[in-house]
C-alpha cells in the first residue's frame, strides 16, 4: 500500500495517525505531477489528497481510507464494534468535516485587524462556537472522543485543531481555543498529548503545516512584488 499526499493536509494527517495507531507502515509520497494534475488524475480522478493505492486500486477520501485500513487490519480496532461507540466516533469525524473544516478558509484574508471585515469574523466565530459545542456534546465518556483509547474521531479532529492553533486562534480573540481550560475539548487534547503515537503525529503535522505556511507566505510575497 502507498498513500499519496502531504502531511501538511489535515486529511492526510488523519490517515497517517490512523495508520500509526494501527502499527501499519504506510509509505507516503507526493501525488505525481502535483495535486490536481492530469498525471495524478489518472490515479485519482478527483485530483485531491489523500488517496491510497492498494492492490492495484485507488481508494479516495480520508474517512473511506481509514475504514478500508480498519477492514484489512482490524487490530487494534479504531472503529468500535459496539454500535454506540461506532456511532460516536463516526459522528466526531463527520462533524469535524461539516462544522469545523469549512470555517477556516473565510478568515484567511482577515488576520490583519486593520483590513478585516468584522462581520465575516463574527460570523465565523459563531460557526466555530457552534461546531465546538456539537463536538463536546456528542463525545463519549472520554478522555478521548469515545472512551479510554483513540479511535477514528480523534484522528479526524486532532489535525484540524492543530491547524486552528496555527491559523486562527492566535489571530482572532473572538475565537478562543477550546482546548485551553478545563472543558471537554481540553480534557481530550490533554489526553492526545499524553498518548505517544498521537502526539508524534500531531507534532509531525504541526511541523509540516508550519513549513507549508511559511512557503505560502513567501510565495505570495514574491508574487505581490512581481505584480507591483
Amino acid at each position: 500500500m502507498k498513500l499519496y499526499g502531504s502531511l501538511a493536509s489535515p486529511y492526510v494527517a488523519r490517515v497517517a495517525m490512523f495508520a500509526s495507531l494501527k502499527g501499519i507502515d504506510l509509505p507516503m509520497e507526493p501525488p505525481p505531477g502535483g495535486m490536481g494534475s492530469d498525471e495524478y488524475k489518472r490515479i485519482n480522478l478527483t485530483g485531491k489528497i489523500p488517496s491510497l493505492e492498494a492492490d492495484g486500486h485507488c481508494i479516495a477520501e480520508s474517512e473511506v481510507i481509514c475504514e478500508y485500513l480498519e477492514g484489512v487490519h482490524p487490530e487494534p480496532p479504531l472503529i468500535p464494534a459496539d454500535p454506540l461507540g461506532r456511532a460516536q466516533t463516526l459522528m466526531i469525524s463527520r462533524m469535524t468535516d461539516l462544522y469545523i473544516a469549512p470555517h477556516n478558509t473565510p478568515l484567511r484574508n482577515h488576520k490583519d485587524p486593520a483590513g478585516r471585515d468584522q462581520a465575516v469574523v463574527d460570523r465565523q466565530a459563531a460557526e466555530f462556537a457552534k461546531g465546538f459545542s456539537y463536538l463536546e456534546h456528542f463525545m463519549g465518556s472520554g478522555p478521548f472522543t469515545v472512551a479510554d483509547r483513540p479511535t477514528l474521531g480523534d484522528c479526524a479532529l486532532a489535525p484540524f485543531i492543530g491547524m486552528l492553533k496555527q491559523t486562527v486562534f492566535p489571530f482572532f480573540e473572538e475565537i478562543p481555543d477550546p482546548t485551553v481550560g478545563d472543558g471537554r475539548l481540553a480534557v481530550w487534547w490533554n489526553a492526545l498529548q499524553g498518548h505517544p503515537v498521537c502526539k508524534q503525529t500531531i507534532d509531525a503535522y504541526d511541523e509540516e503545516l508550519e513549513r507549508f505556511l511559511k512557503w505560502l507566505q513567501d510565495f505570495l510575497a514574491k508574487r505581490g512584488q512581481q505584480g507591483g
